[in-house]
């Protein structure tokens, strides 16, 4: 091709073609441009694509952690509210005095909040020098600033909290000589029996519940549960909100993208009419055991070997969750039948 144009020029120039020659020149240099622009396209256009497929990527990636972050969270925000409810309810009582060792217990419970978020995505990210992840700049400032406020703020304010329960425990555990929380494991290493050891440890809660120092550092803790529930409950919406926007995010590319699982905080209890609760009475069979699933006042339960009720409330037709334990049940139906239920990922299905 080089030396077809070459020839060209040379036998304009030959027959002495001077005018024509520079507008070929012209045309030549101007064809040359429009080939390094087109080029230059063309590299830019495969670079954008793979940063696009890079940053879909890592979407996915971070999609991923914060959604196992979320449901992290949701059953530490569930244990601090069902701590702090037995906690507040034993202590809201007339007599402490008369409390079962068990309620007494509950009072002195601290709630570990040890846990990391995980930032090894957008770790990877900066690593390589990526300032964004897709060509949506709401959803780039965003993330920017979950990872570099939120997460900052949350992992200072956990490690404060941490601090704390270290101290009490060391304080139960080497400093105090009244209450025994190592449990009667070896009764050889008693003097009393069980039953006696469980009077005097009774007594011992209560006169330490009664004094200054127990009052003080009960409410202290009590103060941190609530504190650190109010601080995780809002760091929760964060980290759902930016799941959803990348969530959002990767659903333009791919619509058939599986739902996002439903949190347990953001469910909301709604009524049945007993026809429709009857259908999912019956015994399910199980791998190793079977669960019996009865009807009462209104309300389905599964009666447990000890011959206690776990308690399910509807929050869709076909869901239910328990509000004692961080557990969800889907009945499944064919034709409108039920034939199966699963309760956190295990399926058991239902005999006739």
């Amino acid at each position: 091709m080089i030396k077809f144009f070459r020839k060209i020029r040379q036998n304009l120039l030959s027959e002495g073609k001077t005018g024509k020659y520079f507008k070929y020149a012209i045309g030549e240099i101007l064809l040359v441009v429009i080939g390094i622009l087109i080029a230059l396209q063309l590299n830019n256009w495969n670079e954008n694509n793979n940063k696009t497929k890079l940053g879909h990527k890592y979407l996915t990636q971070m999609k991923s952690e914060l959604q196992d972050d979320a449901l992290m969270l949701d059953n530490f925000i569930f244990k601090l509210k069902k701590d702090l409810k037995n906690q507040e309810a034993a202590l809201n009582t007339k007599d402490i005095a008369r409390l079962p060792l068990d309620s007494l217990k509950m009072i002195l419970n601290s709630t570990n909040l040890d846990f990391k978020i995980s930032e090894l995505t957008y770790n990877k990210m900066n690593n390589l020098g990526l300032t964004a992840l897709s060509n949506n700049d709401s959803l780039n400032s965003k993330i920017a600033k979950y990872y570099n406020s939120y997460v900052v703020s949350l992992k200072l304010a956990m490690s404060y909290i941490f601090n704390d329960l270290v101290k009490r425990q060391n304080f139960y555990f080497y400093e105090q000589d009244k209450i025994d929380r190592s449990g009667q494991e070896f009764p050889s290493m008693y003097k009393e029996s069980e039953e006696e050891s469980e009077i005097t440890l009774k007594s011992n809660i209560v006169e330490y519940v009664y004094s200054i120092k127990g009052k003080n550092l009960i409410s202290y803790d009590l103060n941190g549960k609530r504190y650190s529930l109010r601080i995780l409950s809002s760091f929760q919406k964060k980290t759902t909100s930016l799941l959803k926007a990348i969530y959002d995010e990767l659903k333009i590319h791919n619509p058939q993208l599986e739902p996002l699982p439903t949190l347990h905080s953001e469910i909301k209890e709604i009524t049945l009419s007993q026809d429709i609760l009857k259908n999912y009475i019956g015994t399910y069979k199980g791998e190793s055991s079977n669960l019996i699933v009865l009807m009462e006042d209104m309300r389905i339960y599964f009666e447990l070997p000890d011959g206690r009720k776990l308690d399910f409330f509807p929050y869709k037709e076909d869901k239910f969750f328990s509000k004692s334990a961080i557990v969800k049940i889907q009945f499944n139906k064919e034709k409108g039948e039920i034939k199966s239920l699963t309760i956190n990922g295990t399926e058991f299905i239902k005999l006739k």
